[in-house]
């Protein structure tokens, strides 16, 4: 009987234990220090709150030096801005970058400042008006580089004159541009064989014999056209002073510039030429702090982009960077850059 009433005495206090300890755990603990366990963030965190961010880098073929700059930007972007997920994608060229940004096909595209300007004119071969692109920065310096076999004899673009000659993928900067110059000194489709080749293949053609002369219109060196000088002897065609300043004339974007002797293999002279700023572009609507993000990384990394790449060691000149735009910067741009005192 004496352990009867022990034990009903013990089940007694364990139940009042019981109910103490229910008592005590009917409210949740806040000694996490304000974390919120439900989202994983720390509560007042000044971290931004961009979720994931999947984007699409138009650039352009590979021979050339869109495609280059396009994947360096695109590698610094996803390793740097936070939720950035970018990947490159190959295209014709500046023409169809800017009208892929226009319609939404990718979200930011490499392209010369010439035919983003007539994008956003609406200039031919553009067929209206693309007002919705904006710049966020320049990456580097697009000039005209025609190479061919110096058993050529061949010594100036307008020697060409009845040649075969690859002028860039159709619609394509290059192309642009080679119609631009070859006008001024009347060489046409009519006396002249036009062909549409990349710029590696372009430089192949020469290099097999199968076309006189190749351009790019690109950061230098242009990858197809190294290639070329280091298993050829090339010559790189030269312009006169009078040529190129015809050809400026008629554009306003261009600007005068020179291919430096040593930039291909066995080119021991500087030639004359002209080019143009290459440009990185997006649609008007994008994010304004996704752009701001992108546009502070590229300033603040351009030295490590240009140890990598050297077409794009202009960027380390933050004025060279985002100053003489031929169409307006975005929103997110030119916030970053206003508050570095940059513009």
């Amino acid at each position: 009987m004496k352990r009867t009433k022990q034990a009903i005495g013990i089940l007694l206090s364990a139940a009042m234990m019981l109910a103490m300890l229910a008592g005590c755990g009917g409210k949740p603990s806040t000694s996490q220090g304000g974390r919120d366990n439900s989202s994983g963030a720390a509560s007042g965190s000044n971290s931004p709150s961009r979720g994931n961010v999947m984007m699409t880098f138009g650039t352009g073929d590979t021979g050339g030096s869109l495609y280059p700059a396009g994947a360096a930007l695109s590698q610094l972007w996803t390793n740097s801005v936070q939720g950035v997920k970018c990947n490159t994608q190959t295209s014709t060229g500046s023409f169809q970058n800017v009208q892929d940004v226009a319609s939404g096909e990718v979200d930011v595209a490499v392209a010369t400042a010439d035919v983003v300007l007539n994008g956003y004119n609406g200039v031919e071969p553009f067929t209206s008006a693309l007002e919705n692109v904006r710049v966020i920065g320049a990456v580097y310096t697009s000039v005209s580089s025609g190479v061919a076999l110096k058993e050529s004899g061949l010594e100036y673009v307008h020697d060409l004159l009845g040649k075969r000659v690859a002028v860039g993928p159709a619609a394509s900067a290059t192309e642009n541009s080679c119609l631009d110059a070859f006008e001024v000194m009347g060489i046409s489709a009519e006396n002249t064989s036009l062909e549409n080749l990349g710029l590696g293949d372009g430089a192949d053609s020469v290099g097999d014999g199968i076309i006189d002369a190749a351009f790019g219109f690109a950061g230098l060196p242009i990858g197809g056209q190294l290639n070329l000088a280091a298993t050829k002897d090339i010559v790189v065609l030269n312009y006169t002073q009078e040529e190129i300043d015809d050809i400026l004339a008629g554009n306003e974007a261009y600007i005068q510039s020179t291919i430096p002797a040593g930039t291909y293999t066995g080119q021991d002279y500087d030639t004359l030429t002209f080019g143009v700023k290459c440009l990185v572009i997006v649609s008007a609507d994008l994010d304004e702090s996704l752009v701001y993000d992108m546009c502070k990384t590229m300033n603040e990394n351009s030295a490590d982009l240009a140890a990598g790449n050297a077409i794009l060691s202009e960027m380390t000149d933050s004025s060279f960077l985002c100053t003489n735009m031929p169409i307006p910067l975005h929103p997110g741009a030119e916030k970053y850059y206003a508050e570095q005192g940059l513009i």
